[in-house]
C-alpha cells in the first residue's frame, strides 16, 4: 500500500482505490446534495482507535434524514461498516470521509426517486493539518462574508453544499495573507471558522457559542468542553461578540482535523504566543485521543485486528 493510498467501501463493498465511479449527472456533484463526516483514527497503546465514531455516525444519520435521504443502513451498521474499512486499510493512523449522496442521473433541482442514496466510506492517511514539528497556529482575520443563517441552511447539518459558504470566505482570507476566517452571523455576532468552532478565553473563562450563532456543533468542541470542565476551568455557552475578539486573553479553533489550534492573530490584533489554558485544552486533547490519558466518557472505538 502506498502513502496516498485510499481504502474505500461504498454500499456495501470494499473496492480498489481506482474503482470508484461516478455518473457525470450525479446529483451530489451538481447540487451538493450529500451530508458527511471528518472522522480521526489515532494511534493508541491498545491499537488503531476511532475517536467518538458513534456521535459522528449519529450526526451523519440525523442530516441525511433532514435532507430526504433514505440509507439502507442504520447507524449500527453505518459504525460497522467504518470500523471494517479502518481494518481493511492496515492504517494506524487515518483520517475518515463517511459521505451520503443523492445519485441518480438527471439534471432535476428535485432529487424524488430518480436519485437513489448512495453510502461511501473512504479512510486515507492523515496525521494532522499541518506536516512537520511545532504547535500549529493560526492568524485569522474576520470574513466580509456572512455565515448562512440557519433558516436558509440548517448549520447543525454538515451537508456538503453548506460549504460553498466557507470556500469563499477562506479563499479571500488567505488571499490576504491569512490562515483562517471568522464568519459573522446575520445578527452581526462571530460564527465560526470556515471549517472549525471558535472558543475565547476572558479572565480564565473559557467561551464559546452554541446552535443559535448558526454554527455547526463539533463533536471536538463539545469534547473540549468536557475536557475544560473536567480539569475545573470555568465554561460558558453564549453569543461570540466581536468585542470578545477585542478584548480576549486567548482564541483557539477545535475541529477534527485541527484538533486544538493557537490563533495568535485576529486581523491586526497580535495575541502572541499560546495562552497557558489554551496549551492545556490542546495537550489533554492530543493526549485523550492517542490514548495516553483516561477519557471522561468511552470515546475510542479499537480497532482489533481481522
Amino acid at each position: 500500500m502506498t502513502r496516498t493510498a485510499t481504502t474505500v467501501w461504498f454500499d456495501g463493498k470494499l473496492l480498489e482505490d481506482d474503482q470508484l465511479q461516478l455518473h457525470a449527472l450525479t446529483h451530489a456533484m451538481h447540487y451538493g446534495s450529500s451530508v458527511f463526516e471528518g472522522i480521526r483514527v489515532y494511534a493508541t497503546p491498545d491499537g488503531p482507535a476511532i475517536f467518538r465514531l458513534r456521535e459522528h455516525v449519529d450526526r451523519l444519520v440525523a442530516g441525511a434524514a433532514i435532507y430526504g435521504m433514505e440509507l439502507a443502513w442504520d447507524a449500527n451498521g453505518i459504525a460497522e461498516a467504518i470500523v471494517a474499512t479502518v481494518r481493511a486499510s492496515g492504517r494506524t493512523a487515518a483520517y475518515v470521509r463517511p459521505l451520503a449522496y443523492f445519485g441518480g442521473e438527471t439534471v432535476r433541482l428535485a432529487p424524488g426517486k430518480e436519485c437513489e442514496t448512495h453510502l461511501m466510506i473512504a479512510v486515507l492517511p492523515f496525521d494532522g493539518i499541518l506536516p512537520g514539528p511545532g504547535v500549529p497556529q493560526f492568524r485569522a482575520t474576520v470574513s466580509p462574508f456572512m455565515k448562512t443563517p440557519s433558516r436558509a441552511l440548517p448549520s447543525t447539518v454538515k451537508a456538503g453544499g453548506h460549504y460553498t459558504n466557507s470556500i469563499r470566505a477562506l479563499a479571500e482570507a488567505q488571499a490576504r495573507g491569512f490562515d483562517e476566517t471568522l464568519l459573522l452571523n446575520d445578527r452581526g455576532d462571530v460564527a465560526e471558522g470556515s471549517g472549525e468552532n471558535l472558543f475565547v478565553v476572558r479572565d480564565g473563562v473559557v467561551i464559546t457559542n452554541d446552535a443559535d450563532a448558526d454554527i455547526l456543533l463539533g463533536i471536538t468542541r463539545a469534547s473540549v468542553l468536557a475536557l475544560a470542565r473536567e480539569a475545573g476551568i470555568t465554561t460558558r455557552v453564549r453569543p461570540l461578540t466581536r468585542d470578545d475578539l477585542a478584548a480576549c486573553d486567548e482564541a483557539f479553533f477545535t475541529g477534527t482535523a485541527a484538533e486544538v489550534v493557537p490563533i495568535v492573530q485576529i486581523d491586526d490584533r497580535n495575541l502572541g504566543k499560546e495562552g497557558p489554558i489554551t496549551e492545556r485544552l490542546r495537550t489533554t486533547y492530543a493526549d485523550v485521543v492517542r490514548g495516553r490519558r483516561p477519557a471522561p466518557g468511552p470515546w475510542l472505538t479499537v480497532v482489533s485486528p481481522a
